[in-house]
């Protein structure tokens, strides 16, 4: 029996790196097939590489006697769940010989996570499979390389504008001013489903695992103390099984909606969509919108011509959505003649792809739609997302100029959509980042990392395929006013590399910027707002 069957262990690198838990792949099998044994237990054992013996030389030629006892291992599955004990040394630690090497026992568990003590020395897991006899089946040894440390977080500091030039703020930290001000993050944190298809091949393995990458933006988004947080391409699974309970403990409320199409990846059917975090010490939720593109296009399709409603299906029926909800500010002691103000803020990942301008012209003029109806009732927008638009493009001129002309290109247009649009809208758009360039407190070197022309950033993403700014912040510029914005990122302090990579997990860049309620918006009796102001939108032809 026991030469018939293996233990096979796999991990996403060998790489192990210092603060992020190792999670193997294990399976037993019998040899050459994928047919599993009826009932196994597993036993791990994790050692580090020793390089001096222990103090008690009786203790470890004691534990020689008894290492093929295998103590010390919690067992696994086939409710086989016990741990035994077996000989220590003098320190209580547990040493064997193997590969040539001295090793000490640091873990019984499947998973580990390595110490600082782990640095510059390998790790070696041993898995033994037992059947229900407490007979070893297979036993399988997997050493890993020397464990690294984690990279030196690059720190991204605050420019606070004119309003708040007494009490600049450079380490992000909360000031007497953020009663007043309120700081939003927009960020595409790169879903892990999107990472196993070799598009990022320039970073090393272990940067890539989801181990690392989730640990690596937790701590970069939580350095940035946002009090809104819009992240995008956060996978399903992981909001609900990291993202939503980390962020509860340092104080934020979350809500989530998920892309309307999931694949299958990892044994479950999963997709990423937009999650929106709120401290909830200072926000409560008035109301919550999600939309869904693909719901708004089938009005639009059937006034298509008929031999285009086809191709219509096709182009327009993408998974996109978007996560809106107005948020209103809690009384927290304030003064009865402090107003308390009410946002909406909308938080949206816009299709992809080459050839796929009109689809994105057609999500983005549906959310406005809607929104145009929530700025009616005078409650200030904000908008945040990965637009996939680069600035000049059609949705870029749209949100900001308040209007695109109609064309007649048809690779702009193959299928006519527009002229079944209302290509302008009323609300006053801006970029937050275009006030770098309005700003005289600005130093040309941040300046420098702006596109004069089109004001805006001269990248939010960069990856082998595209270098550009995808990713936007807009506001109501008529009811909010930009108090300051986090500082660009450029070429040299991504250390010349290409997005993901050891140091920024994500393809995409973080944007974040203060903003204040102006005078005359505070305290406003705002108008209810719609139930849902994309329902009628979504029985309309012309929308």
């Amino acid at each position: 029996m026991g030469l018939e069957w293996e233990v096979q262990v796999r991990f996403p690198s060998d790489t192990p790196v210092a603060g992020i838990e190792l999670n193997p792949w294990v399976r037993v099998n019998y040899k050459g097939s994928y047919v599993s044994p009826p009932n196994y237990a597993l036993q791990f054992a994790w050692y580090r590489e020793f390089s001096t013996l222990p103090k008690c030389v009786e203790d470890y030629v004691a534990f020689q006697d008894h290492a093929s006892r295998d103590s010390s291992m919690t067992i696994y599955g086939g409710g086989l769940n016990q741990e035994k004990h077996g000989l220590l040394n003098s320190e209580g630690l547990k040493i064997v010989d193997g590969e040539g090497k001295t090793w000490i026992q640091v873990g019984s568990s499947r998973t580990y996570t390595p110490s600082e003590d782990d640095i510059n020395s390998s790790l070696r897991l041993v898995s033994v499979a037992i059947d229900d006899m407490g007979i070893k089946m297979s036993i399988n040894v997997f050493v890993t390389t020397p464990v690294i440390r984690l990279p030196r977080p690059y720190p991204r500091h605050m420019i606070v504008f004119c309003s708040l030039r007494k009490l600049r703020n450079p380490k992000c930290i909360a000031t007497p001013f953020k009663e007043e001000s309120f700081r939003v993050l927009s960020y595409n944190i790169l879903a892990d489903l999107y990472t196993v298809s070799g598009a990022y091949t320039h970073c090393p393995n272990w940067a890539l695992t989801w181990e690392y990458r989730r640990r690596n933006l937790l701590n970069e988004i939580l350095s940035y103390d946002a009090d809104i947080l819009c992240l995008q391409e956060v996978q399903s699974d992981h909001f609900k099984n990291f993202f939503e309970s980390e962020f509860a403990k340092v104080g934020y409320s979350a809500i989530y909606k998920r892309k309307t199409k999931e694949v299958y990846s990892a044994n479950e059917y999963v997709i990423d969509g937009c999650a929106t975090f709120f401290r909830h010490d200072r926000f409560k939720i008035v109301i919550k919108y999600e939309v869904e593109y693909d719901k708004m296009a089938l009005p639009v399709i059937e006034v298509l011509e008929p031999d285009k409603r086809n191709d219509g299906l096709f182009r327009l029926m993408k998974d996109n959505v978007a996560l809106v909800v107005i948020l209103e500010e809690k009384d927290n002691g304030r003064s009865q003649d402090a107003a308390r103000s009410t946002i909406c803020v909308a938080n949206t990942h816009i299709h992809r792809g080459s050839d796929a301008s009109d689809v994105r012209l057609f999500q983005v003029v549906n959310l406005i739609r809607g929104l145009e109806k929530i700025d009616s009732s005078g409650i200030p927008i904000l908008i945040c997302g990965d637009m996939n638009s680069l600035p000049g493009s059609d949705p870029h001129r749209f949100l900001i100029n308040g209007e695109v002309g109609c064309f007649s290109e048809k690779f702009r247009d193959p299928l006519g959509i527009h002229k079944h649009l209302k290509l302008s809208h009323s609300m006053h758009l801006a970029c937050a980042y275009a006030h770098l360039l309005d700003s005289n407190e600005v130093g040309q070197h941040q300046k420098g990392k702006m596109d004069y022309q089109a004001m805006e950033p001269l990248f939010t993403c960069f990856k082998p395929s595209l270098t550009g700014t995808l990713d936007y912040i807009l506001y109501s510029k008529n009811r909010l006013k930009v108090d300051g914005l986090l500082k660009l990122l450029d070429y040299d302090s991504l250390e010349k590399r290409l997005l993901p990579s050891p140091l920024w997990s994500s393809d995409h860049v973080a944007l974040m910027a203060n903003f204040r309620v102006k005078r005359a918006s505070r305290g406003v009796q705002y108008l209810s707002p719609p139930p849902d102001p994309w329902e009628q939108q979504n029985k309309q032809t012309d929308v």
